[in-house]
């Protein structure tokens, strides 16, 4: 039996309660249908007194790792890379000795002479449920450039994530978790566009609830209670001391979701917030208070997104983009899209076996497309012909574009060189639904209790923008779910509310144009820390995160942030590089050969990023 927690902790800011009764008629009512009775009570039965908690009381609390630190050792896939652990206690409110999280960190050591060295950079790749381990093999090495190998470039899994111990366990290897992922996708989900359909509700409500079920019948109960952001907060104080540099601070580039973690952080810890730079800002209030909020303010700018994607095929013509013809306007596109659109609402494509895949392409499978590639405008020109194959009747490229959950044989986890539990892809859905409905509050999230009402949403967020019924499904996913961290950090997010000083001003990047972080919630973030403590660097381009998009502008501008501690002005612009979307042939080449060589290497590293770079 789980410890009784305490209850007499004094609270000095606000924290949420969890209404552990609310629609529990309604939850019956669905197991029952589902033939899963038994699991209600596990599902619905989390006690009164688990309430997620803060308190400043404990912002100074953080367990004294041994200062012989982490015993790091060459990776057993990547020598360049070192691997360790540290252990953490599971949960540091209530610490057991025989309790721990082993967090699995790797990083890429610095190629400077000694004498130029800063100390580690912290990065997390986003999610919530990217994988830092994985993420510093696709592109640490760039990092490394545009940081003149100065920093030894660390990231770790974060609790529930990965390589990461114990795991969450809801399913006991990842084809057993993706085959619930392609059937999902073979029956229209998560989500069918324009579908006004109840029934197509209740049935992803009981998809939902097939990993919910899950969870509690296999999942690790504790680890699922003890994977919120304010946990992964507290794992980097324990990893800054584990490495001695807790007395600098922490030195960090958050991508994405890495934003929400990055300002978790230097609100609950803002003397040990040195330099930070939070890159593709999403909106940490919406995030935690109110997670439909937060679906809804995500998709501020993206149709200005899929503007620039039509104006900018158009203006390449038929030598850069595929679906354009001689003399297409922005609005030509635009309908030669619509035609495909609608061509299959009608009918779907049918795709014979390419090597991968065989099935359709549907309507829905084109705005899966979009969203995707609207993050990423390295992929415009690709996606672009294979929407024009698709328009001709050959839906091979798309189907490889959009990618349906890949398969791979059922094997123990911890079969690799590793020896320990790991996802091949790094994150999975339920370790970001971990995280993200341990952090959402509750009784908001549970407010949406009736599929007429999520229905009504997902109307909402299809006017809003072109993808806004794929963001339903995200929004919607914590509606359900029953797990609620035993800690959360719900704010506050601006110094009126009681902010604290950081130890050095946070560096928030924006772009104009990102699909799900608008610069709204940049300014909004940036102007919540107050200007003691935060500035705002903007750049003009596409797409999510400063990499998206490149600019010499912007990487010199977060590089001379870390070496020198150069705090842009506020509002300070970057414009993005010309020739990068539907590059027409050696114009990047004409480019580069027009740099001098210290920019031409940063370019070329920024042109891997926004290849490699996978945020969420």
């Amino acid at each position: 039996m789980e410890k009784s927690r305490p209850k007499d902790i004094t609270m000095a800011l606000p924290i949420t309660q969890v209404v552990a009764t609310a629609n529990v008629s309604r939850r019956k009512s669905i197991f029952k249908a589902l033939g899963v009775v038994g699991l209600a009570a596990a599902l619905i039965g989390y006690r009164a007194c688990d309430h997620a908690r803060f308190s400043s009381a404990l912002l100074g609390f953080a367990p004294r790792p041994a200062r012989a630190g982490i015993a790091w050792s060459a990776c057993p896939d990547l020598t360049e890379f070192d691997c360790g652990y540290l252990s953490v206690p599971l949960d540091y409110l209530n610490p057991l000795p025989n309790e721990t999280v082993s967090l699995a960190l790797r990083r890429l050591p610095a190629s400077a002479p000694k004498a130029e060295r800063m100390g580690t950079l912290f990065v997390n790749p986003g999610g919530p449920g990217g994988s830092g381990t994985a993420a510093i093999v696709n592109y640490g090495q760039d990092l490394n450039v545009i940081l003149k190998g100065r920093y030894d470039i660390l990231s770790w899994d974060p609790r529930g994530i990965n390589m990461t111990t114990p795991a969450l366990d809801c399913y006991p290897t990842n084809f057993d978790e993706w085959l619930g992922a392609y059937k999902e996708a073979q029956l229209g989900l998560p989500f069918e566009m324009g579908n006004n359909s109840l029934q197509w509700f209740e049935k992803i409500d009981a998809f939902y609830l097939a990993d919910v079920a899950s969870c509690a019948k296999h999942g690790n109960q504790k680890m699922l209670k003890a994977s919120s952001t304010a946990y992964t907060a507290r794992d980097i104080i324990s990893i800054l001391q584990a490495i001695g540099e807790d007395e600098r601070g922490l030195q960090y580039w958050g991508f994405s979701y890495g934003t929400i973690l990055g300002a978790t952080f230097a609100a609950m810890f803002p003397e040990y917030a040195y330099r930070m730079v939070l890159d593709g800002v999403a909106n940490s209030n919406f995030f935690t208070n109110n997670p439909f909020d937060s679906g809804r303010s995500a998709m501020d700018d993206t149709n200005k997104v899929w503007e620039g994607f039509l104006s900018e095929c158009a203006s390449a013509g038929p030598a850069g983009c595929a679906l354009a013809q001689t003399g297409f306007t922005t609005d030509d596109v635009r309908a030669s899209m619509d035609d495909l659109i609608d061509s299959l609402k009608a009918r779907p494509l049918p795709v014979p076996f390419t090597g991968k895949f065989s099935g359709i392409i549907t309507a829905s499978d084109i705005k899966t497309a979009i969203f995707q590639a609207l993050y990423k405008p390295s992929k415009w020109a690709d996606l672009a012909a294979a929407f024009a194959d698709a328009k001709n009747g050959d839906g091979a490229a798309l189907a490889a574009f959009i990618g349906e959950p890949a398969l791979t044989e059922r094997r123990d986890p911890a079969d690799n060189v590793f020896k320990r539990h790991m996802f091949p892809a790094g994150s999975s859905r339920i370790s970001n639904a971990a995280v993200m409905c341990g952090d959402a509050d509750p009784d908001v999230a549970h407010s949406m209790d009736t599929p007429e009402k999520f229905m009504e949403y997902s109307k909402e967020l299809a006017d809003l923008s072109i993808t806004g019924e794929t963001w339903t499904f995200f929004a919607g996913r914590c509606r359900l779910w029953n797990t609620t961290a035993y800690e959360a950090y719900r704010g506050p997010w601006t110094v009126e509310e009681g902010l604290k000083k950081t130890k050095y001003p946070v560096l928030f990047v924006g772009n104009t144009a990102d699909p799900v972080t608008p610069l709204s919630a940049a300014k909004t973030m940036s102007k919540g820390f107050g200007g003691e403590s935060a500035t705002l660097l903007i750049q003009d381009g596409f797409g999510h995160c400063s990499t998206a998009h490149p600019s010499i502008c912007t990487a010199k501008a977060i590089a001379a942030y870390f070496h020198k501690g150069v705090v842009p002005e506020y509002g300070t612009l970057c414009k993005s590089d010309d020739g990068f979307i539907f590059p027409q042939a050696g114009t990047q080449d004409e480019s580069l050969r027009a740099l001098g060589e210290e920019d031409h290497e940063i370019m070329l590293a920024m042109r891997r990023l926004s290849k490699r770079m996978e945020t969420w």
